[in-house]
């Protein structure tokens, strides 16, 4: 395990300098921007690789919401007996495919970076050797002159390399203002524990079947994480609320963009595999009705059934073998018709 961790330190510090090659050529070697950028464009490609597990995450959850009321169903019939209730509970996931530990992957894919990151940071940093601030001659595969440009390049006059609480020898080591390294510091943990809150908003308003409890335990994560990671970022380098303040930002727009994509949570359960569809909607394998008449033609009527009177009427004769009155009176009409047209002609 030891072997694997200082392989992932390594992969991160060659990724960083790596991108830094490309953004050097525009903004300088020893440039905190550079170096900045690198560190952005590192979160970014991470955040690409693990868009697939973002979206499962995103549809987990709404299915995990949907059953939330079966789920209650579940836990008043079951009250008392736990070990009934989590095979029920199991079960519904499967019959469902809710995983509700897909939910999970993203959080647990990044935290092995972010540590990653952390440590290549804490270790890549001074070090104390006689009561003096020296670099490492050599670490993760990278040379003196390449660790001092990297902690020592400032953002908005902030070391990478320093933090909040840095000693003011540690700062005059890096030549930096205290003052400047605790202006962007707290800017960095205000903008990480402001997307940090409306993240965790946009999935709150979008539980229809979230109960009292459930929207109070919300509420207080809602306060509580943004809280947590502010006093974190006081205890980290710059260059780890970099890392940290994109990666929320990030989630925030793409956690925007997908649920936009994905439409309204419904607030229907899922329907289970291999359920039968719904009424009113025809099966995948039902067979095709009718063909229907091409646009535009009218459809064909069907004859109506021959009746006595109606095949009489057609012959001319009534039913009961008397001429039909109704095939005489388009000739008295058309008589009267042609004397009224004589009369109307005598007059002019």
């Amino acid at each position: 395990m030891g072997d694997l961790f200082r392989a992932l330190l390594s992969g991160i510090a060659q990724a960083i300098v790596g991108l830094h090659n490309l953004t050097s050529s525009v903004f300088g070697d020893d440039s905190g921007v550079s170096w900045g950028l690198a560190i952005v464009l590192l979160t970014i490609c991470i955040r690409l690789l693990m868009y697939p597990l973002f979206v499962k995450q995103i549809r987990t959850q709404r299915a995990m919401q949907a059953l939330q009321p079966k789920i209650k169903e579940l836990q008043a019939k079951h009250k008392g007996d736990k070990e009934t209730l989590n095979a029920e509970m199991m079960k519904l996931y499967k019959e469902h495919g809710a995983n509700p530990f897909a939910g999970c992957l993203p959080v647990l894919l990044q935290m092995p970076v972010f540590i990653a990151l952390y440590q290549v940071l804490h270790q890549l940093g001074p070090r104390l050797r006689n009561g003096e601030y020296t670099f490492h001659e050599e670490k993760f595969g990278l040379s003196r002159d390449t660790i001092e440009s990297f902690m020592s390049a400032k953002i908005f006059g902030a070391p990478i390399g320093a933090g909040f609480q840095s000693n003011d020898k540690l700062l005059g080591f890096l030549d930096a203002s205290p003052g400047a390294v605790k202006v962007v510091a707290v800017a960095l943990i205000v903008v990480m524990a402001a997307t940090t809150f409306f993240t965790s908003k946009q999935m709150m308003g979008r539980n229809p079947n979230a109960d009292a409890s459930q929207a109070t335990q919300q509420k207080i994560l809602l306060y509580v994480m943004p809280a947590m990671l502010g006093l974190f970022g006081f205890q980290v380098a710059i260059g780890v609320l970099v890392y940290w303040t994109t990666t929320n930002v990030f989630s925030m727009v793409q956690q925007a963009v997908v649920m936009k994509r994905l439409g309204p949570p419904d607030a229907t359960p899922p329907k289970a595999k291999g359920a039968a569809p719904a009424a009113g909607r025809k099966p995948a394998n039902a067979p095709a009705g009718p063909p229907r008449p091409p646009k535009g033609a009218k459809a064909a009527v069907p004859p109506r059934p021959a009746t006595p009177a109606g095949e009489a009427a057609a012959n001319g004769a009534a039913a009961d073998g008397s001429p039909v009155a109704a095939a005489k009176r388009p000739a008295n009409r058309n008589a009267k018709n042609r004397g009224k047209g004589q009369r109307r002609g005598g007059r002019r």
